[in-house]
C-alpha cells in the first residue's frame, strides 16, 4: 500500500454582489475566469488519477533514477586467445561432474567468471554453474544452443539481447517485466529502436537491492552504445505497466 500525498487545493471565489449593479463585461469576464479554473482542477485530477493508477501505467520500484545501471555480455575466448596473457599461463575448467572443458588463459578464465556465460574459440557456448572441486573452484557447462543462442541466465532462462537484465531477486521476482522510461527510443546495435521494456531474466553475486545489469551480448555493442545512453547511469524501473505485459512469461 502506497501513500499518498495531494498538493493544495483549488480555491474558487466568486464575489457576491448583485448581477444588476455589476457592468456586463465584467460578469462575463468572471464567468470566464470560473470558467477556467474549472478546467484546471479537472485537468489536474485527470493528472492525479494517471499518476496512482496501476492499471493505467504501471508504477515505480524507486525514486526517479533510484537504479543503479551496469551493463554485462557474453566472455569471448577469441579477445583472449591472441593477447599475451598478463599471467602469463592457462587455467583448465570443468564441468560439475569433472569432465575437462578445456585450458584458457587466465584473463578469459576471469572475464567468463565475471559474466557468467561464454563463446569458446571453437564456437562452444559455455554457462557458469556453480563452485566445484576441480580447476579454478568454478565449474561450467556446454549449454544447447538452439535453445540459450545468447546464454543462460537464472532458472534455466534464455538471455534475450537488449531484454534481459539482471537483478536482485529479493528486489524483483524473476521472470518479471520492467518498463525502462530512460530506454525508451534509445537506437540499439542491431539498428532497432527501444520501447523501454526488459525482463528480469538473470541474478550476479554483485547486484544488490537496486542494480541493474543491462545484456548486450557482446563488448563491441557496449562501445556502440556508450554514445547513445551517454548521462543514463542511473534508471527507474516501472513494474505492471502494460506496454511490457507481452514479455511476460508464465
Amino acid at each position: 500500500m502506497r501513500s499518498l500525498v495531494v498538493g493544495p487545493t483549488l480555491a474558487l471565489v466568486v464575489l457576491t454582489s448583485s448581477p444588476a449593479s455589476v457592468p456586463g463585461p465584467v460578469l462575463r469576464a468572471r464567468a470566464s475566469e470560473l470558467s477556467r479554473r474549472r478546467a484546471a482542477i479537472a485537468k489536474a485530477d485527470r493528472a492525479l488519477v494517471r499518476r496512482v493508477s496501476q492499471t493505467c501505467c504501471g508504477y515505480p520500484l524507486a525514486r526517479d533514477k533510484g537504479f543503479f545501471l551496469t551493463f554485462y555480455w557474453l566472455a569471448m575466448e577469441d579477445r583472449f586467445r591472441h593477447e599475451d596473457d598478463e599471467d602469463g599461463d592457462e587455467q583448465a575448467i570443468y564441468s560439475r561432474d569433472g569432465f575437462f572443458i578445456g585450458a584458457y588463459p587466465a584473463s578469459f578464465i576471469r572475464s567468463l567468471l565475471m559474466e557468467g556465460s561464454g563463446v569458446l574459440a571453437d564456437g562452444r557456448l559455455i554457462n557458469y554453474s556453480g563452485p566445484c572441486g576441480f580447476g579454478t573452484g568454478t565449474c561450467y557447462e556446454p549449454l544447447d544452443e538452439e535453445e540459450f543462442p545468447f546464454g543462460r541466465g537464472a532458472g534455466q532462462r534464455p538471455l534475450i539481447p537488449f531484454k534481459s537484465v539482471a537483478i536482485d531477486p529479493r528486489v524483483v521476482a524473476l521472470g518479471e517485466p520492467l518498463y525502462i522510461p530512460e530506454f525508451d527510443g534509445l537506437l540499439m546495435p542491431d539498428g532497432s529502436r527501444h520501447d523501454g521494456c526488459v525482463r528480469a531474466d538473470d541474478t550476479g553475486g554483485g547486484i544488490k537491492l537496486r542494480d541493474m545489469d543491462f545484456f548486450v551480448v557482446s563488448d563491441e555493442n557496449f562501445r556502440r552504445l556508450l554514445p547513445e545512453m551517454a548521462g543514463i547511469a542511473r534508471v527507474t524501473p516501472h513494474v505492471e505497466h502494460p506496454r511490457c505485459e507481452y514479455m511476460r512469461v508464465e
